[in-house]
């Protein structure tokens, strides 16, 4: 034991010596007059050139521990938290103000979309064990006439993948959304990049909004409960996506607010339009797939009775 951990008391010795006492660094690196990263002459607390913070220090395991990680978990925790409960209570008008040019409370669009979507989807994956032995048995014990069967077990399959991957449709299908909402937004200014931007924000709310809903289902572990609640999520989405929208065309002061409600209502409905086609060409492409793979479950054809001479 005593050769074994002798190098190890060494190491840690000689990590500490090295941390006590740091290599040569450039001249004024405690207190610079020229920014360290590119030469700026300092005149506050932040580089005007590229925003380096003017007091550097030397990279310590004590000051990564107990500085650097609790200051960065503490600002994105800030920011995510102020974030979506801004975009909770006043989404269109919060949305308005980043895209004006008032970001620094605001988490980062793309940022926030992705990091809701790995969270939610976290949580989505502690379910899926149990969800998907559920559905497995339903598809063995399908009972009933052939296209009954048929049709319980594509819609097994459409709500395993559906929670496997929740957010994947919604992912793929933001860009041709965001176009579809710019269509009708661009008469109050914005640009498609600014709606695509917005929708960012409106897609990270909602997944967490759509948990919400989902949540008692998959606690339950009931495939018809979640079947159901699946459908349900249509409603928060459909009043959330025309909340934002009657705010965002609070920028085209022209518009009435009959003019104004209904662009947002239109905006709502083409997009949750676009996500139930989705739905129903997902539905037919697994429904070829099981017609391929279960030739038993095609429905039977009727004999043609003979004709009469």
């Amino acid at each position: 034991m005593e050769l074994t951990s002798a190098p190890i008391t060494t190491t840690w010795v000689a990590v500490a010596a090295t941390e006590a006492a740091p290599p040569t660094l450039p001249a004024g690196h405690a207190h610079p007059t020229h920014c360290l990263d590119c030469g700026t002459a300092l005149t506050d607390r932040f580089c005007a050139h590229c925003g380096q913070a003017a007091a550097t220090h030397r990279i310590t395991l004590k000051h990564l521990l107990f500085h650097d990680l609790p200051h960065s978990i503490w600002h994105v925790d800030k920011g995510l938290v102020y974030t979506f409960y801004q975009l909770l209570t006043r989404p269109g008008l919060t949305i308005r103000g980043y895209l004006a040019g008032q970001r620094t409370r605001q988490f980062r669009p793309v940022s926030y979309l992705l990091l809701l979507v790995g969270l939610s989807a976290l949580v989505m994956s502690a379910f899926q064990l149990d969800l998907q032995h559920a559905m497995m048995a339903a598809q063995s014990t399908a009972a009933g006439a052939p296209p009954q069967a048929l049709m319980s077990v594509v819609m097994d399959r459409y709500l395993s993948i559906t929670v496997k991957h929740p957010y994947l449709m919604q992912l793929v299908l933001m860009p041709l959304n965001s176009l579809v909402a710019w269509w009708l937004l661009r008469r109050a200014g914005y640009n498609y990049a600014e709606v695509l931007l917005a929708n960012c924000f409106v897609g990270g709310t909602l997944t967490v909004i759509n948990l919400a809903v989902m949540l008692p289902a998959l606690l339950a572990g009931n495939r018809a409960f979640l079947g159901l609640a699946s459908q349900l999520v249509f409603i928060p989405t459909l009043v959330y996506t025309f909340w934002v929208n009657a705010q965002l065309l609070l920028a085209a002061p022209a518009f009435t607010a009959a003019r104004r409600y209904g662009r947002a209502l239109g905006i709502s409905l083409l997009q949750l339009g676009v996500l139930l086609v989705a739905a129903v060409v997902c539905i037919a492409v697994l429904t070829v797939q099981v017609l391929h793979e279960r030739p038993d479950l095609r429905p039977a054809k009727t004999p043609r009775t003979a004709a009469t001479h």
